[in-house]
């Protein structure tokens, strides 16, 4: 009996060994430190999610901090098998997702659920197709819309912007920086509190989300409510190693992909979003400022012009702009009104 016993511990323990090692790792990569928001709330949770699914098939494991290529390069690392998963800002990558930048127009979303909402539903949709090609395309989703945070001085109306240096998070937002009569500078999201602290930026365009994201609370002073631009990412997957999983496998991570997956992160980044806007407006030496509506009419008068010229970039490109804006605007007021 004894023997039997210990028999079958053995055996339990051997399965147990057998069935970990049996676990297809995918290295799943952020440029996000370990600790902020995106990187630990949402990416390591989808990371739990996909693993208890798949029952021990699947061992999706988290390379944060950039350990894996910087911010830039999280698309190529991505489509070279560096990586298996990456979580990106589409607007990175110079010139691969054009439509997608959609929600980066002036004004256009507040929030992360409008965006991401509108952002999957043009995937589903069949609109981001061609620029989509040759990846997995596990979920997209957007900020809630960008405010001005500055370090020593206040930028409320557009003409505060002349003369200061802003980091640039995207093409868009390098344009909209430009003509307000900023001088824009690229810095990528994980340094903007050393350019900040160090002056070579005066100020940033981010969702309040980013201020704890990247501990901006010692280098900002000034807040100023505009939801100005956005900015759009996608959590996208190396389309070879997907097709190479088991149909279980392939099952758990479309479980959580999509519409289900931008529901979710939305969710959770729009209450995040609150949380940190709360947590800013009771930091002494803080203040936040919220434009008036004759003041944001003034922004949207002189930015106007980015959104033709964005029409007329696409259809340069032979791309259908009008229609993705025209669809992404429709989506975007049926859920922000």
């Amino acid at each position: 009996m004894k023997k039997k016993l210990i028999g079958l511990i053995i055996g339990i323990f051997s399965f147990s060994i057998v069935s970990a090692s049996s676990a297809t790792e995918l290295k799943l990569a952020t440029f996000e430190p370990p600790k902020a928001f995106i990187a630990s709330k949402i990416l390591a949770a989808w990371a739990t999610k996909v693993n208890q699914c798949s029952a021990g098939a699947l061992n999706v494991k988290m390379y944060a901090g950039g350990v894996l290529g910087s911010p830039p390069k999280q698309y190529d690392i991505v489509t070279s098998g560096v990586a298996d998963i990456s979580w990106t800002v589409l607007g990175y990558i110079g010139g691969q997702f054009p439509l997608s930048s959609v929600i980066e127009l002036p004004f256009l979303t507040k929030t992360s659920k409008a965006g991401t909402t509108a952002l999957n539903s043009l995937f589903k949709e069949g609109y981001l197709d061609k620029e989509m090609a040759g990846i997995k395309v596990i979920g997209l989703h957007s900020n809630p819309g960008y405010q001005i945070h500055m370090k020593d001085t206040k930028v409320v109306n557009p003409a505060d912007f002349k003369g200061k240096k802003m980091r640039v998070p995207s093409k868009i937002a390098g344009t909209i920086l430009k003509t307000l009569g900023a001088t824009g500078v690229k810095v990528p999201a994980p340094g903007t509190s050393e350019a900040l602290s160090k002056g070579v930026v005066d100020g940033t365009p981010f969702p309040y989300t980013a201020v704890g994201s990247f501990r901006l609370f010692d280098v900002t002073k000034y807040h100023t409510e505009v939801n100005i631009t956005n900015a759009t990412f996608g959590l996208i997957m190396n389309e070879d190693k997907f097709n190479s999983l088991p149909s279980g496998a392939q099952a758990c991570i479309n479980k959580y992909s999509g519409h289900a997956f931008g529901d979710w992160a939305s969710n959770l980044i729009d209450n995040q979003n609150a949380v940190m806007k709360n947590e800013i407006s009771k930091r002494e030496g803080h203040e936040i400022i919220i434009a008036s509506d004759s003041v944001i009419a003034e922004y949207k008068k002189i930015l106007a012009p980015i959104e033709s010229n964005w029409l007329k970039e696409m259809s340069g490109k032979g791309l259908d702009g009008d229609a993705v804006l025209n669809r992404a605007r429709q989506i975007i007021t049926a859920v922000e009104g």
